[in-house]
């Protein structure tokens, strides 16, 4: 029997804003519908998301209809979440293990309140409240983040697979949220922070971290990326990536391939990187050093890399051929005793 595993992550509702963009996923099958209702201070109505002209210290309250349309009682587990940028450059609107970026001045999960779980009855509406307390001072740019409503999973509904595990089906749907004082512009600003020898899917690489300082979107960002030996003109290892995405005030580890089965080596090396993001342009050269004890390490978990293991055979040959005089030391000395005996 073939083990599937469902995760469906149904539905991002998103962006696509002039100057500041985000993307957007419709649920194709959901046990139950999502309408955002949107208030008068909502900037674009077609959008389906919120997209909110707000003001300093501001109160407000913000309506989602959750349709259940099934025989059956629904319970969702609604969360705010601020956005984040992943490592391959790919703007999120949910829950994420990564820490908010030192720059990030307003995070959106201690502006935006809602119920942590609810239930709605079968076919009837739930209306799913989001309190909204805007920042005291005035801010500049967009505080982004999206509420995630996902479905509880009923673990009698979890069948066996027959190979011992489970099936777990999740669903959910996201619902940007952006708050704005105004429509003005934010010109971007990346930063190129630490460079170094990394790993991703136990896969060697180097991990150049890229940050976003500034509260607005990086769109159809392109990098381009190479690496020498320090002082050195041979380019040995490259890569090149575009359509790429950040989100306000978030950084994301932009890697660099050596290859498959190419081990990593100690040395002092140099990074140059150029970004671009329609006219804007920045470029990097950075040194960095990868040290013996790191390289070996990363060496040992690439999966890439053909293993030896001539040494483990030369000390169990040795281990044996000691086993072996041992056993006939001891046969001789006891043939001796015997026949002194």
């Amino acid at each position: 029997m073939k083990l599937f595993k469902k995760i469906a992550v149904l539905g991002m509702a998103v962006v696509l804003l002039m100057g500041c963009g985000t993307k957007v996923l419709f649920a194709s099958e959901l046990n139950f519908a999502v309408i955002p209702q949107k208030p008068k201070n909502q900037i674009d109505q077609k959008k389906g998301y919120f997209d909110l002209k707000v003001k300093p210290n501001q109160s407000q309250e913000l309506t989602v209809l959750l349709k259940n349309t099934t025989n059956k009682a629904v319970t969702i587990k609604p969360k705010i979440a601020t956005t984040t940028t992943n490592n391959g450059g790919v703007v999120e609107y949910g829950p994420s293990d990564k820490k908010n970026d030192e720059t990030l001045k307003h995070d959106i999960t201690d502006i935006v309140k809602t119920e942590s779980k609810i239930t709605i009855k079968a076919d009837s509406t739930y209306e799913l409240k989001l309190k909204v307390k805007v920042p005291k001072e005035s801010f500049k740019g967009s505080i982004t983040g999206g509420l995630t409503l996902e479905e509880e999973i009923d673990k009698k509904s979890q069948t066996d697979s027959g190979s011992g595990m489970s099936i777990n089906n999740r669903y959910s749907y996201v619902v940007g949220i952006q708050l704005r004082e105004d429509t003005k512009t934010v010109k971007p600003e990346l930063k190129l922070n630490k460079v170094g020898a990394d790993q991703r899917n136990y896969r060697n690489i180097i991990a150049a971290n890229i940050q976003n300082i500034e509260p607005t979107y990086v769109n159809q960002l392109k990098v381009n990326a190479e690496i020498t030996k320090k002082d050195s003109d041979e380019v040995l290892y490259k890569s090149s990536t575009e359509k790429m995405q950040m989100a306000p005030n978030t950084n994301f580890d932009y890697p660099v391939e050596l290859g498959k089965g190419e081990k990593l080596k100690p040395g002092k090396y140099t990074l140059n990187m150029t970004a671009k993001s329609y006219k804007n342009e920045w470029r990097w050269t950075k040194d960095f050093t990868i040290s013996g004890d790191v390289a070996k390490k990363l060496n040992e978990k690439d999966v890439t890399i053909e293993k030896s293991y001539m040494m483990y055979y030369i000390i169990g040959g040795i281990i044996l051929l000691l086993l072996i005089a041992l056993i006939l030391f001891l046969v001789r000395k006891k043939r001796k005793k015997q026949e002194e005996n």
